[in-house]
């Protein structure tokens, strides 16, 4: 019962940056502070799923989904935001 929870937890979590499309607004001053949030929750939802999937062994297919998922996310967010920053 408490392996459901925690995957279904980690499931749940992949959908939560497809909200950014309902708050994004590029004239609103507070858009990098909104993209910087998503980016952390997207990061910390990436170690969770992988605690989830490595430390606790738990490999049904929610918390497998959530790590390619959020893996993906995790690529997206260095090579778009963070990869640039270093290079200037």
């Amino acid at each position: 019962m408490k392996e459901k929870l925690l995957s279904t937890i980690s499931l749940i979590t992949i959908f939560v940056p497809f909200t950014v499309i309902l708050l994004w607004n590029a004239n609103n001053p507070n858009a990098t502070a909104i993209l910087t949030g998503y980016c952390i929750f997207s990061t910390i939802s990436f170690f969770y799923t992988l605690f989830l999937f490595a430390g606790i062994r738990l490999r049904n297919t929610n918390v497998k989904i959530s790590l390619g998922v959020n893996s993906l996310y995790l690529l997206c967010i260095l090579a778009f935001v963070v990869f640039p920053r270093l290079m200037n």
